[in-house]
């Protein structure tokens, strides 16, 4: 899963495999380990109204109601795309199934969404 932070949204990119596990099992994450501390993020299905963001001490959970939830796991929806009021600024929060990149040649994409990507130049890509 790929997590990517900029002004003041969050994107989370899942692959195939992680997918398949946020079907499963309700929940998917991943962490990145640093100097004293590792920074965990996950994704959860879980009984709320919205999407709902959360960051408590070195953990961000992003919880997906199922309905919403499902629609896109079940379906050839590429995203799920929501904003947040956090008192005076919004936090856009994208969730999306992972494309290869066209750049990469070398990468491994068998666990990408190929399938969902245009066979243009100006089609999906990472």
């Amino acid at each position: 899963m790929k997590l990517r932070f900029e002004k003041n949204s969050v994107r989370y990119r899942i692959k195939k495999s992680e997918l398949h596990q946020l079907r499963k099992e309700g929940f998917v994450s991943d962490s990145v380990t640093f100097p004293g501390a590792e920074l965990t993020y996950e994704l959860r299905i879980a009984d709320v109204a919205t999407i709902t963001p959360e960051i408590v001490n070195n953990s961000i959970a992003i919880y997906i109601p199922s309905a919403i939830a499902y629609q896109w796991i079940d379906t050839d929806e590429v995203g799920i795309y929501s904003s947040t009021a956090t008192g005076d600024k919004t936090l856009e929060i994208i969730i999306e199934k992972d494309f290869p990149c066209k750049d990469r040649p070398g990468e491994d994409k068998s666990d990408t969404f190929t399938e969902l990507v245009d066979n243009d130049d100006k089609g999906k890509v990472c």
